[in-house]
């Protein structure tokens, strides 16, 4: 069990530091409805794992360019998943994070990022905390999972 925690770690440590090298200019941006990301991330790595259908490497870089940024979780899309990295960190201007998973994609051109920020959350938190009560059974349960989901992603400070 630690030769696997400490192989991880080690791999992540790796992949950090070969990616952290990456100059802002060989990054490759890519837009539109599908595959898209936000403004401070761009698409690092993009490439199909071998000997596995529909499986993809996903690795992108959030980059605090014009301010610090303080992130709650980035998303990874695709069309068939995604998957929630809750960060909890702040990045300081000038400075870059590398976040990636292995992902479940038909083509890799489908697979977007979004980025959500401390400020955007706590909006979130509060817009379903505060929303109509005279809704049915179905949206209250919705909304309650809303709110589980952002009070987990701010670290149970609210």
């Amino acid at each position: 069990m630690k030769k696997q925690i400490i192989g991880s770690l080690t791999s992540i440590l790796v992949l950090t530091i070969a990616f952290s090298s990456i100059q802002v200019a060989e990054a490759v941006y890519h837009t539109g409805h599908d595959g898209s990301v936000e403004e401070y991330l761009e698409k690092v790595v993009v490439k199909p794992m071998k000997g596995k259908k529909d499986m993809w490497t996903y690795i992108v870089k959030a980059c605090a360019t014009d301010h610090n940024l303080a992130i709650t979780a980035v998303i990874l899309k695709s069309d068939i998943d995604e998957k929630v990295l809750g960060v909890n960190k702040t990045i300081k201007k000038g400075e870059c994070s590398t976040y990636g998973a292995t992902m479940n994609a038909k083509d890799g051109k489908t697979l977007g990022a979004e980025l959500i920020e401390k400020h955007e959350a706590l909006q979130k938190f509060n817009d379903a905390l505060n929303s109509d009560s005279a809704i049915s059974k179905s949206e209250q349960q919705e909304r309650q999972k809303e709110i589980t989901k952002y009070r987990i992603l701010l670290g149970g400070r609210v």
